[in-house]
């Protein structure tokens, strides 16, 4: 296992490089340079220098391209943070290595659990090494430090690149996860409904819906929502339940905590259905296909012949096999996801890295989008990876050896 994740690592790195390159040499193709705007501004001479000299936009394409690799992987000199991780709050995310830290230390418990070693010296070993990764973990993470790369500055004069799209993240962390979750919430049991009710009613009218979906783009959506579900129901019921745009109210600050967690949800649940209903539909169809193949196969019908009760049949049997395909599907969605936020985000005002990334674009602020698309690069890679381990937990058939 250890030596297929390496493996895959090592392809995902190169998979990087080569999306850098592309997305790069794309943007210079597009027309017009990075700097045109500040040109208009006589003011803004030696930015454009210091600017010119620090990603070499008077070098060759390639030269140019080099140049910014090697900004892109270089650590920055920061100091240290004065407060802990905020995932969910206004501010975004802060203080990036400690939640690396963490997180490399439950991905290294959850390999040591699964990986097969017969040895009587690996349980003991096994031990005294989960203890040791998570003290170093919680102690470099309690000691508040703060990782950042040299992304240079926005071309458009809002500051470093990477304070931008991390302090952008918070936003789209949560509307990604809150569409995430209720794509899974809902999808997931749909399917197996349908299979279980197959041809029926239901089933006819879920399948139909499914399509409807998934034709239908997702501004769409979007915009159906804010008209149906924001404007026209206040006009018909005089309530204000959900909001148009923005990710807060105003007076977010002066609630309780009951009423800042009633305006969380009212700012969120139109953008993330907007996002989540084309998942929804995905994850339904994928998860009845799968549940058909795995109920019409030999080992059901012998557990079914055996009497078991027929809700341990489709939970405990049936369901294990047939998520299988539901987590490809959730690990590649999440470029989808991230994607339907870019758009959602801009209709809704979700100051969210989606929102930013159309602005960088508008600006040809390339700093900005290339750091914007590696980041969702370096996620979608990560989230392969994780969808590959947990092939082996679901399927005991599944070997990396």
């Amino acid at each position: 296992m250890l030596a297929y994740i390496i493996r895959r690592l090592v392809y995902g790195v190169v998979t990087l490089v080569a999306l850098s390159l592309v997305v790069f040499l794309l943007i210079q193709a597009s027309g017009g340079g990075p700097l045109d705007r500040l040109k208009l501004n006589p003011r803004a001479q030696n930015l454009i220098a210091q600017l010119t000299e620090q990603w070499g936009l008077d070098k060759p394409v390639m030269q140019q391209y080099f140049t910014w690799l090697k900004n892109f992987v270089t650590p920055a000199d920061v100091p240290a943070a004065d407060g802990l991780i905020v995932l969910f709050g206004k501010i975004g995310l802060r203080g990036l290595t400690p939640i690396v830290l963490v997180l490399s230390a439950g991905a290294y418990t959850v390999w040591a659990f699964l990986v097969k070693i017969g040895q009587a010296w690996w349980r003991p070993v096994r031990a005294f090494s989960l203890v040791f990764v998570w003290l170093i973990a919680l102690w470099l993470a309690k000691s508040r430090l703060v990782f950042s790369l040299t992304w240079g500055e926005s071309f458009r004069g809002d500051g470093p690149v990477w304070d931008n799209i991390f302090g952008a993240a918070g936003a789209t962390f949560r509307l990604g996860l809150a569409a995430l979750v209720m794509a899974l919430i809902i999808g997931i049991p749909l399917g197996i409904y349908q299979a279980i009710r197959q041809y029926s009613f239901f089933d006819q009218v879920g399948t139909t819906l499914s399509f409807v979906a998934f034709s239908t783009p997702i501004f769409i959506i979007a915009v159906g929502f804010q008209l149906l579900l924001a404007l026209y129901l206040e006009k018909w019921t005089g309530v204000k339940l959900f909001f148009v745009t923005g990710m807060s109210d105003s007076s977010y600050g002066d609630l309780g905590f009951m009423a800042q967690m009633g305006d969380i949800v009212r700012h969120l649940t139109l953008p993330a259905m907007s996002i989540a209903l084309i998942s929804i539909a995905g994850y339904a169809r994928f998860q009845r296909a799968s549940m058909l193949e795995v109920m019409h196969s030999d080992y059901l019908r012998t557990a079914k012949a055996k009497g078991l009760p027929r809700r341990r049949v489709i939970l405990k049997h049936a369901l294990r096999n047939a998520l299988i395909p539901i987590v490809t599907l959730v690990s590649l969605d999440v470029a989808g996801i991230i994607g339907g936020a870019i758009i959602t985000e801009s209709i809704f005002g979700w100051p969210g890295v989606g929102r930013l990334y159309i602005q960088a674009i508008n600006a040809v602020d390339y700093p900005t989008i290339m750091a914007v698309v590696m980041s969702i690069g370096i996620g979608i890679v990560m989230m392969n990876i994780v969808a590959d381990i947990l092939y082996g937990v679901l399927d005991p058939r599944v070997r990396y050896d």
